[in-house]
């Protein structure tokens, strides 16, 4: 409950009293209370109003006049506590916070009716009449209040345009009734010197010059035993006359209250500093309904609409606002500036040129201080402070593009002239005069320029032709980090390759603006060639394998016109490093196509022509993977066998451990499960001291996609259970590293496919999800193709209509041109099924036996079991219901059987149990129960005792109507162990 006057609010029932009696009151008089309510006493424009309470309709203001009197009247006597700033809107007159800190013990009702008291008496006050609503600073002016009620002294400090005076007068606006002997703002924007300063500071406060010489200390003695708060403005260019002041008139008088603001803090005794923030600004993917509720771009469309009433809001308008703002950093100066300029000139002209910010952000209030009419000139004069010591560190700052460390401040602009200890003391000096912002954490600093600060230092640095300088000292030390950062990287899976991730993601920036030098023109050839091979590796680290790709081509570009005809074994060297980096990405970005594998097979060539042991083992491993992705099963088995084998040869320890997942893997896939469990379990016994860091990279946890290739073996097999906990078990390892090429790796291999083979839904449905999100965020155009074709095979479970064949058809069709053919048999299999259930039975068998034809050309038989049994199927829909006799039924028994044969062979039970579930129902409904019940005996007696799943039970069910049709006593006892 809201008191004001004689009334209590209860804003969330929407109700009125007084003295416990409800009143009436209109929904939108009310309406207009509560606006005033959350202002918090600031003044609430009536256009900020009218669009609060009436936010999609056009009202007159006489509207608005109607409904504030209907108000006002309920106020009675009190009605004088909503104030009217003539032209301008409305204040309510709330009691203020400091009461709530008020150490005198008095009740709120006493302190109510002092405050009212107070107000029948004028406060003596220099303050500028509000002129407009401030806007986003509700908070900050509550928080400095409140400071002031626990210290005499608080200063505000910012950069320049951050809104540091505007919210010292408001702040002291809103104390007028505390400060019953006066509120004087002091500006010390036009002083120079200790006289100076004094001479405005008395005439600021009324001190007569004529009743004697003007001193600190007569100016002090007048004033004593006075409550009163001074606003000591602009205090950063006479820091030393402004500090003194502050402090003779708090040791003269302790009533006294000082607010100061200034760009650096004063250094006296007892200062509380408040650092001014600023304004909200919207995040880049924010909706537009988001955007409109940052203070940031409240200010701007409120400036904007006070010079063009029709300042567009559709939707592109609110997103260029909000990009406007955020590259402005929320400094309300140059947002202001900015918004008259778009408001004359449209907001896309002034998005477009805000590059040249410092030519556009000018024509500022004619009445306002010269510093604060156009951007630039903030900016000069805080230049103007420095010494030069800080001038030089802030030019060389400027080319950082994002945050940097002392460290990396120290190279990058230490050397000739300035010492290290000198670039130290200069960048704190800067941190104090608020031109460079720090960031603590977990005990280390990081520093930031503004972007227009930077935009600022940067104009300096080429107007003292520096530039070229200081870009290859920051080219030379982020080649030199990289090589410490990847050397030192430890085990993808612990919490330092957390902290590794997110330091190498907090340099991206700085390391793209140095390799894009490097490689230009102006560049530097040599650091151009180093900085491309680990900066591009470092963006398949961090799965940004989009980025990996075009840096990786532009630097073979550069390379090549630089070292044309030329066969050097250095020009070799670094071309096949680029070309392994490249492939390596390539294969998630346009899948395994003719490009990858001809790259691969550079690197192969160029390896053995450099006799790189190292580089061959990693193109046999690309052309392994390439062949594993594209589907040609039998090719990767062969590189598989290579890379072993040149381990061998090589004496190749860790490069002989990772052999077994390769083999493994590619065993998996021409259909010999006992081989390839056999080689993944090899691999995992071993895997923890595996560190291939130059074959695949330092942050993919080989544990994890060995785990989850394995899970699929186990999956045929018949460990059901035990493979969907491993699967999951692998998802979340990978998620918790965040890398993103992992994750998307163990959702399509095992993880989606899995949950759909087992019946598994919903799960299948939210795997489906995170892999849609993850591989979107990444750029992964492969991953993003298999999640569409994973989804339709989700859906054709249960909607079979030629819509939902037509989009499963589509989704296919861009996974192929992307030549992934991985999962090419699972999702041929259901989507020939789908075909006839949808009435399409002959596009059904010509779609499985063309899968099939491809399967037997790759090698790649894992499921072919299935498609054999599916083809099986689908010819048994030709009798509808009908008994299944005749050379249809013939041929279809046949595709059951070399089905179950081949399940047999492979030691895939649980394929083994779907094809003798349709074998024994086709068997049944011909008269032949005994023979049904003998191959589900067999196939249910294989399977692991606890098996339960869909598939079982649809064999028990078959089972049951068979033997009951053969008059048996009971279900025989390999079935009921089975169950």
């Amino acid at each position: 409950m809201i008191c004001i006057g004689p009334l209590q609010v209860d804003l969330a029932g929407r109700e009125l009293f007084r003295d416990g009696q409800p009143l009436r009151l209109g929904s939108r008089a009310f309406d207009m209370l509560a606006v005033l309510i959350a202002a918090n006493g600031a003044l609430v424009s009536k256009n900020d109003i009218l669009k609060q309470v009436w936010p999609d309709t056009f009202v007159e203001e006489n509207n608005l006049q109607v409904h504030m009197s209907a108000l006002r009247k309920v106020l009675g006597e009190s009605r004088g506590l909503i104030q009217t700033v003539s032209g301008r809107g409305y204040r309510l007159v709330l009691r203020h916070p400091l009461a709530a800190h008020s150490r005198t013990g008095v009740r709120d009702d006493e302190l109510e009716a002092a405050s009212e008291t107070r107000q029948e008496r004028a406060v003596p006050t220099n303050l500028p009449a509000n002129l407009s609503a401030l806007v986003g600073r509700e908070q900050a002016m509550n928080d400095v209040a409140l400071a002031l009620a626990s210290t005499r002294h608080v200063t505000l400090i910012g950069s320049g345009g951050i809104g540091k005076t505007r919210l010292a007068v408001e702040v002291a606006r809103s104390l007028l009734q505390h400060y019953p002997d006066g509120v004087y703002l002091v500006s010390l924007a036009s002083t120079s010197d200790a006289n100076s300063v004094l001479a405005m500071f008395a005439a600021s406060v009324g001190v007569k010059a004529a009743t004697g010489p003007l001193t600190l200390a007569r100016v002090s003695k007048e004033l004593s035993e006075r409550r009163v708060l001074f606003v000591l403005d602009n205090c950063e260019h006479v820091l030393g006359p402004a500090a003194e002041l502050a402090e003779t008139l708090l040791n003269a008088n302790p009533s006294a209250s000082i607010l100061a603001t200034s760009r650096e803090p004063l250094r006296v005794v007892d200062e509380q500093l408040y650092w001014v923030a600023s304004l909200e600004v919207p995040a880049q993917d924010e909706e537009s309904q988001d955007v409109l509720q940052r203070s940031a771009v409240k200010l701007f469309l409120a400036r904007a609409r006070s010079i063009d009433a029709r300042f567009s809001s559709d939707e592109r308008s609110i997103h260029l606002t909000g990009t406007v703002c955020r590259r402005l950093d929320g400094i309300p100066l140059a947002i202001e500036l900015a918004a008259a300029r778009a408001a004359i000139l449209g907001i896309e002209t002034l998005a477009d040129h805000l590059d040249d910010r410092f030519n556009m952000l000018t024509g500022g209030n004619r009445t306002a201080l010269p510093r604060h009419q156009t951007l630039k000139a903030t900016l000069d004069w805080s230049h103007a402070l420095l010494d030069d010591t800080e001038r030089a560190t802030l030019r060389g700052l400027g080319i950082f593009v994002n945050g940097f460390t002392l460290d990396a401040a120290i190279a990058v602009v230490g050397g000739g002239a300035l010492r290290e200890l000198d670039v130290i003391a200069a960048v704190s000096g800067l941190v104090e005069k608020s031109l460079v912002v720090t960031q603590v954490e977990r005990g280390k600093a990081r520093y930031r320029l503004l972007e227009t600060t930077r935009a600022y230092a940067l104009q300096k640095l080429d107007d003292n032709g520096e530039r070229r300088v200081a870009t290859l000292n920051h080219a030379r030390y982020f080649a030199g980090l990289l090589e410490c950062e990847t050397s030192d990287h430890a085990d993808p899976a612990s919490s330092c390759s957390d902290s590794w991730h997110r330091r190498m993601r907090e340099l991206l920036d700085d390391l793209r603006a140095a390799l894009g030098w490097a490689l230009s023109p102006k560049g530097d050839e040599a650091l151009g060639e180093v900085l491309a091979v680990k900066v591009t590796s470092l963006f398949y680290e961090l799965s940004l394998v989009d980025e990996c790709c075009a840096w990786a081509r532009r630097a073979l570009g550069t390379v090549a016109a630089a070292h044309q005809g030329s066969r050097s074994s250095r020009h070799l060297r670094m071309r096949m490093q680029l070309l392994a980096t490249l492939g390596g990405a390539l294969v998630y970005v346009s899948g395994p196509n003719r490009e990858t594998l001809g790259i691969w097979a550079e690197v192969l060539a160029t390896a053995i022509a450099l006799g790189d042991q190292a580089f061959e083992a990693r193109a046999l491993w690309g052309m392994w993977n390439a062949g594993q992705s594209s589907g040609a099963a039998r090719n990767a088995l062969a590189f598989a066998q290579r890379f072993a084998s040149l381990a061998s040869e090589s004496g190749d320890a860790m490069s002989a451990i990772l052999g077994y997942r390769l083999l493994g893997t590619a065993s998996h896939y021409v259909g010999d499960q006992q081989q390839a469990r056999g080689a993944l379990e090899q691999f995992l016994q071993h895997v923890d001291s595996l560190q291939h860091r130059l074959l695949l990279g330092q942050s993919v946890d080989q544990r994890v996609v060995g785990r989850a290739t394995l899970a699929r073996v186990l999956w045929l097999q018949g460990f059901v259970d035990q493979a969907l906990v491993l699967a999951e078990e692998c998802v979340a390892a990978a998620c918790s590293q965040g890398q993103a090429i992992v994750t998307c790796y163990v959702l399509v291999e095992a993880e989606i496919p899995l949950a759909l083979l087992s019946g598994e839904r919903d799960r299948a449905a939210r795997a489906i999800v995170v892999l849609q999100d993850v591989s979107r965020c990444a750029g992964l155009s492969v991953s993003q193709a298999c999640c569409r074709c994973f989804a339709e095979y989700l859906r054709s479970l249960d909607e079979t209509g030629p819509e939902r064949v037509h989009a499963f058809r589509a989704a296919l069709n861009d996974l192929e041109s992307l030549e992934y053919g991985a999962p090419r048999a699972l999702l041929a299999a259901q989507y020939s099924l789908a075909l006839g259930r949808a009435g399409q039975r002959r596009a059904g068998l010509a779609t499985v036996a063309r899968a099939l034809a491809q399967c037997d050309e790759a090698g790649d038989h894992w499921y072919t079991v299935e498609l054999r049994r599916i083809h099986g199927e689908l010819l048994l829909m030709e009798y509808a219901g009908e008994p299944p006799f005749g050379d249809v039924a013939t041929d279809a028994e046949a595709c059951l059987i070399a089905a179950l044969e081949e399940s047999l062979a492979q030691g895939a039970r649980s394929l083994q149990l779907r094809t003798a579930t349709s074998l024994g129902r086709l068997w049944h409904e011909q008269g032949r129960n005994m023979e049904a019940m003998q191959v589900l005996n067999a196939a249910c007696a294989r399977l692991t005792e606890g098996f339960d799943w869909d598939d079982f039970k649809a064999a028990r069910q078959v089972l049951r109507i068979a033997t009951e049709a053969g008059k048996q006593a009971s279900t025989p006892d390999t079935v009921s162990q089975g169950g």
